[in-house]
Order: C-alpha cells, then sequence, then structure tokens
C-alpha cells in the first residue's frame, strides 16, 4: 500500500467519525421518562368528626357515614366516606435544560366534592420549600395551570366536575424532582373562596412576619401526592 493511498483511507476514516460526532450532537438528548407519584395520602388533620361533644380528627376508627365539620363546628355537608374516596393519578416531568428548567405535573383527580372549588399547591423537602410571604407558617406553592380553564378562581385553582372529577396540567419552575421528596396539596375550599397566593384567608389577611394558617376553618387538604416519597 503506498503513502498516497494509507493518507486517502485515513482522511475517509477521519470524516466518517467527524460525521459521526455530528449526527451524535445534531440529536436532541434524551428527556427522562414522566416520573409516576409514589403515593396518595388522606389527609384527615383539617376535617373533624364530633366525638361525644368533642371535635377530633377522623381516624382508621372513624364510621365512614360520620359527618364531617370544619374546626369551629360548622358542618361541611360531607361524610368521611367521601372525604377520604379522594383520590389522584400524577406523572411529572423535567424539561427546559439546566438553564430554564420547568417542573410539568400531569395529574388526575377523583373523589372530589361535586362542584367543589379547589388549589393545587406544591411542596419539596431537601431542599426544604417555604412560602416567602408565609415564611416559618406555609411550606407550599402555587402550581399555576399551564391553561387555567375558563371561569377558574385563579391561576392554580379549578371548580370539580359533578362526578367529583377534574384533570389538571401545572407547571412550577425549577427542576423538582431534584429536591429529596416532592408533594402536591389538593386543597377544598370549604367556603368557595380562594386565596392566591395562599392556600387559606388565614395566610392571605395576616401575610408577613405574623402569618397565620386558616386550614381547617375556609380551606381543607384533602389529600396530599407524594410525588416523590
Amino acid at each position: 500500500m503506498n503513502i498516497l493511498t494509507t493518507r486517502v483511507r485515513m482522511a475517509s476514516l477521519a470524516l466518517c467519525i467527524a460525521g459521526g460526532l455530528l449526527t451524535s450532537l445534531a440529536q436532541p438528548a434524551m428527556a427522562a421518562a414522566p416520573d409516576p407519584a409514589d403515593g396518595i395520602a388522606v389527609y384527615e388533620r383539617d376535617v373533624y368528626e364530633i366525638v361525644g361533644s368533642t371535635l377530633r380528627n377522623p381516624t382508621d376508627a372513624t364510621d365512614p357515614s360520620a359527618p364531617l365539620f370544619n374546626v369551629a363546628g360548622a358542618n361541611l355537608d360531607l361524610t368521611w366516606g367521601q372525604w377520604s374516596a379522594g383520590t389522584a393519578t400524577s406523572t411529572a416531568s423535567v424539561a427546559g435544560g439546566r438553564k430554564h428548567p420547568r417542573t410539568d405535573f400531569d395529574i388526575a383527580l377523583s373523589g372530589l366534592v361535586p362542584g367543589g372549588v379547589y388549589s393545587i399547591f406544591y411542596g419539596t423537602l431537601g431542599p426544604d420549600s417555604e412560602h416567602p410571604l408565609c415564611p416559618g407558617v406555609e411550606r407550599t406553592l402555587p402550581l399555576d395551570a399551564v391553561k387555567p380553564a375558563a371561569g377558574a378562581p385563579d391561576a392554580n385553582s379549578f371548580v370539580a366536575g359533578a362526578a367529583g372529577t377534574a384533570s389538571y396540567h401545572g407547571r412550577a419552575d425549577g427542576a423538582l424532582l431534584d429536591a429529596m421528596q416532592v408533594y402536591v396539596s389538593v386543597v377544598y375550599h370549604a367556603s368557595g373562596g380562594t386565596a392566591y397566593p395562599f392556600p387559606n384567608l388565614g395566610e392571605l389577611q395576616t401575610q408577613g412576619e405574623n402569618c397565620r394558617s386558616s386550614f381547617g376553618d375556609d380551606a381543607m387538604r384533602q389529600f396530599l401526592i407524594l410525588q416523590k416519597w
């Protein structure tokens, strides 16, 4: 083999390698598969049953037909069985690259209060999230809808359908799945009024250093979606 032939073959090989690299670089990076939720946890601490003459949070021993009340003793026109039937399926995915990451949630909800007003909030642990307008009290932040439904009370709220179902596509800035734990709160607004960007009216009215929550009065967390747990 003469020197000219060798140089031609080496040049051809270099072009092939370069072409392969260019092709590889031209392909978009593979996105991670959507992350399914790890579980659903019914939240009982914001609603009450009457035991004797005392308001108490429901337990596993509570009769499903037991009526529920708010912390002031007002009847919610709901039973424990209806409340604890709330559930969801959820997936979360991160997009946008390292410079501008965002996390999308696709959530299908059922067992909601038919026609009830709801809002969706998210929180993280490790690092721990915190609402800057209610420091030390509120840990969750609004999960705004990508396209809020017509007639929605605000950016992270919706009205449940007549069958107690809803579909929700929310988005938050940042790569939330990088946190050790990620959860979503499904908040029922018994008063019918939302409190954006807070989950309850107490925090809206007292925001700042003296921020106080009114969960159990006008707003109740029906269940938590344990997205990464």
